[in-house]
């Protein structure tokens, strides 16, 4: 029973730090931010930090998975719905909350040397796309082009707000676009 308490503890101590480092990247910019910082919104010591995460790149890596494991665990959960609207709908609803962040690990993972952990999830949408209702597309584009297409939409939305200073208020106008756009190539 303590084992469990102590357990449940220093995982709560693990999401905090987690979704304080969120907050503090998205309001200051990733390099603006320090451990301290970081330790001092999630009320912990800065031994506390290290004893959950190695560096700050450490901490950035595990955001940048979970929100891969969360593309993949709504997919799970929403098996009645096709697997590339399931995973723009979640890439939305977690951008929406910290647009600079997701924004900047998306960057930060697709250039960092080796393969990219959104890899994973392009593989997944060449598999669909293959097997799926995109046969007209497919007569002129090959599963991995039309991936990059849908992806390149959906950050296309996102940078332009960026671009235009527009606040990101509503994650539906996103998710509407790029889901239109999805029903749009499948025919």
């Amino acid at each position: 029973m303590e084992q469990t308490r102590r357990m449940r503890k220093k995982e709560q101590t693990h999401l905090a730090i987690m979704h304080s480092a969120k907050v503090q990247f998205e309001q200051q910019g990733i390099n603006n931010v320090t451990i301290e910082q970081i330790a001092e919104g999630a009320d912990v010591s800065r031994s506390t930090f290290f004893s959950h995460f190695d560096s700050l790149d450490a901490l950035l890596t595990e955001i940048a998975a979970q929100e891969i494991d969360d593309i993949f665990y709504a997919i799970k959960k929403n098996e009645s719905e096709p697997s590339i609207e399931a995973v723009f709908r979640q890439l939305n609803s977690d951008t929406y909350p910290y647009p600079y962040l997701m924004g900047e690990l998306f960057m930060r993972n697709i250039l960092a040397p080796g393969k990219s952990a959104f890899a994973r999830v392009d593989e997944l949408l060449q598999a669909e796309i293959e097997k799926g209702e995109y046969s007209k597309m497919r007569e002129c584009f090959t599963p991995k082009d039309i991936s990059a297409f849908i992806f390149g939409a959906y950050f296309g939305l996102i940078f332009q707000k960026f671009m235009n200073d527009e606040p990101f208020e509503n994650p539906d106008e996103t998710n509407d676009k790029i889901q239109k756009l999805i029903k749009f190539y499948k025919h």
